[in-house]
């Protein structure tokens, strides 16, 4: 028979409780998603995004886009990026791009975010530079100390309000003169995704006053933007 002291742990610890089955139901079907062909994801996508519009972007002041430079690729990007520091990357899936930035940017602390590092390599755990957390973007970035990250790249849910979350989440992490990085800076992918990013990452240098610093060229128009935090910023 439980005790009122046990029921009140119980109540208090629903909310939690309820994150964790949430998140255990969201990893099994990202798992799903990456187990399927790649004709079956593409079909999906079309299917549902036939039904869905993307609502448009809002325009950006001259003052926000003045000094924002142009490289070839997201490669060159993270050559561009503070070198040495501590960086995050919020949704990793194979690691690809993990590796990427320990060989380029030579981080002294990676902070990796992701529901499920099922496709993860165990080598690249291994590193001691890497520190894995697994569990729900938003939630885990609002853990972090305040100004401790160079640099955070945003690569999880590019639903316009996962991408609102974690910009949210993710902004008093980036120290002053800092960069917030959107993977994937578009409407709709090649195959007919609808994404977000490119809403949400404007609305996001609009209210907090941060100009865009990099574009990221890539050929199927998914490129990447480094937003950079005033140097003035709390």
């Amino acid at each position: 028979m439980r005790t009122q002291a046990d029921m009140a742990w119980m109540i208090e610890r629903r909310p939690s409780m309820a994150n964790t089955a949430s998140d255990g139901f969201q990893a099994l079907v990202l798992r799903a998603r990456k187990a399927m062909p790649d004709w079956l994801r593409r079909g999906l996508r079309i299917a549902r995004n036939s039904f869905v519009a993307g609502a448009a972007s809002p325009a950006l002041p001259e003052e926000l886009v003045a000094n924002c430079r142009l490289c070839a690729s997201r490669a060159q990007l993270v050559r561009a990026l503070p070198h040495g520091g501590r960086v995050a990357e919020i949704g990793t899936d194979t690691g690809a791009f993990a590796q990427l930035i320990l060989a380029t940017a030579a981080p002294s602390r990676l902070d990796i975010v992701d529901l499920d590092f099922s496709r993860f390599p165990a080598a690249l755990r291994a590193d001691p530079r890497v520190v894995v957390h697994q569990g729900r973007s938003a939630d885990i970035l609002e853990g972090f100390e305040p100004a401790s990250f160079d640099w955070i790249y945003i690569d999880a849910d590019h639903a316009y309000a996962s991408v609102r979350r974690d910009a949210a989440a993710a902004a008093s992490k980036v120290k002053p003169g800092g960069y917030l990085v959107f993977n994937d800076f578009a409407h709709v992918d090649p195959y007919f995704g609808t994404y977000g990013v490119h809403r949400a990452a404007t609305e996001f240098a609009l209210d907090h006053g941060w100009p865009l610093a990099w574009l990221a060229y890539e050929p199927s128009a998914l490129y990447d933007v480094a937003l950079r935090k005033p140097d003035e910023a709390a």
